[in-house]
Parts: C-alpha cells; sequence; structure tokens
C-alpha cells in the first residue's frame, strides 16, 4: 500500500489479531487484518499462517474497475461495464526483481534506492504501519499518526 501511495505516510491504523490454531501456533497470533488509512483511500491487509495454502495475491478497486494480481504473472481486471480481461506480465526486472542485486546496485549508485518499493523511505513507513498495528492489536483501538 505505501508503494501504491508513493510513500504516502497513512493518518491512521486499525488491526486485529486472532488465535485460530493455538495447538500449532502457541505462543503467537496467527491471523491479522490491518486497516491502513489515507486521505483518498484505504488499504487492507490480510496476514495469516493458518490459511489452508498459501495466497500472495494483491488487489486494487478504482472508480471505473477493479485489478486484481493473482500472482507474480497474472493479472485479471474488470471494469464498471463488466468487461472482463486477463492478461499474462512478465516479472520484474533486475534488480528490482532480487533483493540482493538491488542492495548491490543501490550501494553501487546504479540505482538511487529512494522512490521505490525497497528503499528506505518506504520501508520506514512500511515499519511505522506495523509499530502502530501491533500497537491497535495490544489496545484494541485505531492509531493515529
Amino acid at each position: 500500500m505505501t508503494w501504491m501511495m508513493h510513500g504516502e505516510r497513512p493518518i491512521a491504523i486499525t488491526a486485529i489479531a486472532r488465535h485460530y490454531k493455538p495447538a500449532v501456533y502457541p505462543k503467537v497470533e496467527d491471523d491479522a487484518t490491518v486497516i491502513v488509512e489515507y486521505p483518498g483511500a484505504i488499504g487492507q491487509i490480510e496476514g495469516s499462517w493458518s490459511w489452508p495454502f498459501g495466497i500472495k495475491d494483491f488487489e486494487v478497486f478504482g472508480e471505473t474497475g477493479y485489478l486484481h494480481a493473482l500472482d507474480n504473472n497474472h493479472i485479471t481486471s474488470r471494469m464498471r461495464e463488466n468487461i472482463k480481461a486477463e492478461k499474462t506480465v512478465e516479472a520484474l526486472a533486475s534488480p528490482i526483481n532480487d533483493p540482493i542485486v538491488y542492495l548491490d546496485a543501490v550501494l553501487h549508485n546504479r540505482l538511487p534506492g529512494t522512490d521505490d518499493q525497497a528503499s528506505l523511505k518506504y520501508n520506514m513507513v512500511a515499519m511505522e504501519i506495523l509499530d502502530a498495528a501491533k500497537r491497535s492489536i495490544k489496545e484494541g483501538k485505531r492509531i493515529v499518526l
């Protein structure tokens, strides 16, 4: 969500966590939902260790349509007029496709690393979101940043 919002900090975070499989995960919650509020958008992040299989998808709802990245290579779209399409896309190009190659490119000034998914700027916002989510879970309330 931070990447989609071009590094903008959210205005508030609300999170809940549940412990559905205490026999399997006795010391930690195994399911969480985090609501990330921005002035013009809301993001919902769901993470779980208790789902029956790994899900790594991404959905974006806009004013006139919807995009669903099913995985790294497949995107489905649906527009208001009920026009549907499926597209296969290429994987991210080097160096942004691999964290070690990315870090090397930034360290050797081949990439600025200032405004992309792996940048320090974006990761600091992501850490702020995670910290606020932990506080929201602990305190049971919305955390305004």
